[in-house]
């Protein structure tokens, strides 16, 4: 006799795509013997869900409400406090149509809104966490409020277990626990990876300041004199739910005229097929301001066997061995970069080069597989 499959309730509050909607991607397509019904607002997030054939319900009330420095104003408490309402008799609704058996929040603010449904209908609740918090955070506050009334904390990386362990220090132990991202490792020729006369550096993701993509821009402007065959790739999109991304974007194309090179460097939007996006780029370039609480970009880009130069902290710290299978360095740092792109492209053809390449690919295969992902959740879905 089969047994029964657990119904999971998956609760997102993101409209636009991000690494938060990426690992619920992978883990609908990889964590399987389970019927997961994600819950969504509109957007692009919900649009892709659909597109990938999973079962998602449209609530439209399942929205972020963003703030001004760290509180809310009173109009927006307002406006939170209505649409939780209104997201709770949804939520009910699905929970028991459905029969679900327990609800799995992707991140803080969907723990929030799912709260009032979870303890009237008496499910457990299971929240990812994607992100690093400053203690003082309003971020922080939310968390220890969920504290004692969510199940478990699912963590991305050792980075964000020690920032959850910091702010909730009363916390019992295995309340909080990680399971790293995996990755399903690209089939193609590493020997014909970089087979041409150009080299291509690329950014990969939201065009946000955080991503310090002017330092990168400035880098490979300093770069491109004497090496002309230096182009830069700049993919993602802008934020529309964070106005000054659109800011920054203009900036940033604003620079990029006046330098010179524009011919150079391409804004080249959103890309799905990840073995087209990164078929284009032989130098992966994710240089955050601050800590990143896990970098599917850096993993994605090693898996591909491209040299990754990336911020020594958080999340890719702990993915890259610098030298090894990549390149890490300090933060905020315009020299430092400069200098390691510039040694990077100076060597891009030398057998160093070739082994840090191959390295980054071994160590995804190692340390970050999907089959390790997959077991790892599924333990964590039985144990509920």
């Amino acid at each position: 006799m089969q047994p029964v499959k657990k119904n999971i309730l998956i609760v997102s509050v993101a409209n636009s795509w991000g690494g938060g909607e990426e690992f619920l991607l992978r883990l609908f397509e990889n964590v399987k013997d389970y019927n997961f019904v994600f819950v969504s607002p509109p957007g692009e997030s919900y649009s892709i869900f659909q597109q990938n054939s999973i079962k998602v319900i449209l609530i439209r009330s399942l929205k972020k409400i963003f703030r001004n420095g760290d509180s809310w104003a009173f109009i927006s408490k307002i406006k939170i406090a209505c649409n939780v309402l209104v997201s709770t008799l949804f939520l009910i609704r699905a929970i028991f149509h459905y029969k679900v058996d327990f609800i799995l929040a992707n991140g803080n603010l969907a723990a929030l809104q799912s709260i009032p449904a979870a303890l009237l209908t008496k499910k457990k609740i299971l929240v990812i966490q994607h992100l690093i918090y400053n203690e003082s955070s309003i971020e922080a506050k939310i968390l220890r409020i969920l504290n004692n009334l969510v199940f478990r904390f699912v963590c991305v990386s050792n980075s964000v277990e020690e920032n959850v362990r910091s702010i909730l220090i009363s916390c019992s132990h295995n309340k909080i626990i990680t399971i790293r991202h995996g990755i399903e490792p690209p089939v193609f020729d590493m020997i014909t990876n970089n087979d041409h006369n150009s080299i291509r550096v690329g950014v990969v993701g939201s065009i946000i300041r955080l991503k310090s993509i002017d330092t990168i821009i400035v880098a490979v402007n300093r770069i491109m004199p004497d090496n002309k065959n230096v182009f830069l790739r700049i993919y993602g999109n802008v934020r529309t739910s964070e106005p000054d991304s659109l800011v920054y974007e203009t900036e940033l194309k604003k620079m990029i005229n006046e330098s010179g090179n524009s011919d150079k460097i391409c804004f080249c939007g959103f890309e799905e097929s990840k073995h087209k996006l990164y078929s284009d780029i032989d130098i992966v370039i994710n240089y955050s301001k601050i800590a990143e609480a896990f970098s599917f970009t850096v993993l994605e880009a090693m898996a591909f066997g491209k040299i990754v130069i990336a911020s020594d902290i958080g999340g890719p710290k702990e993915i890259i061995t610098n030298g090894y299978d990549g390149f890490l360095i300090a933060p905020s740092d315009a020299e430092a970069l400069y200098q390691k792109l510039g040694y990077c492209i100076r060597n891009f053809h030398s057998d160093e080069t070739i082994r840090v390449k191959n390295n980054a690919r071994k160590t995804v295969e190692e340390r970050f597989s999907m089959k390790n992902f997959s077991q790892q959740y599924k333990r964590l879905f039985d144990s509920v």
